[in-house]
């Protein structure tokens, strides 16, 4: 347990003026970039996937409303995964 908060400890990196600090706020930002990005291009994907499921016959639906699904599960996996490195981002500043 100590060598873990020996770890902790670190303000800054060897070989630069760069402190952890910085890492993390660099990090932090990629993350919110990423987020804005990721649910921009997945709102994109459900309007063409609601255009496809209004023109396509019905013998494709289905697949359509699958389809349709697994965009929702990729939208909530990015927001998750992105928003558990921001919270743990968090944890250390």
């Amino acid at each position: 347990m100590r060598n873990l908060l020996n770890v902790l400890a670190i303000e800054q990196l060897e070989g630069g003026t760069y402190t952890v600090d910085t890492v993390l706020n660099i990090i932090k930002q990629i993350t919110d970039w990423a987020l804005a990005i990721g649910i921009s291009l997945s709102g994109i994907a459900l309007v063409i996937c609601f255009i496809m499921y209004a023109v396509v016959d019905v013998d494709q639906k289905q697949r359509v409303k699958t389809r349709i699904v697994q965009t929702f599960l990729g939208i909530f996996g990015i927001i998750m995964a992105i928003s558990l490195v921001n919270i743990i981002i968090r944890l250390f500043t």
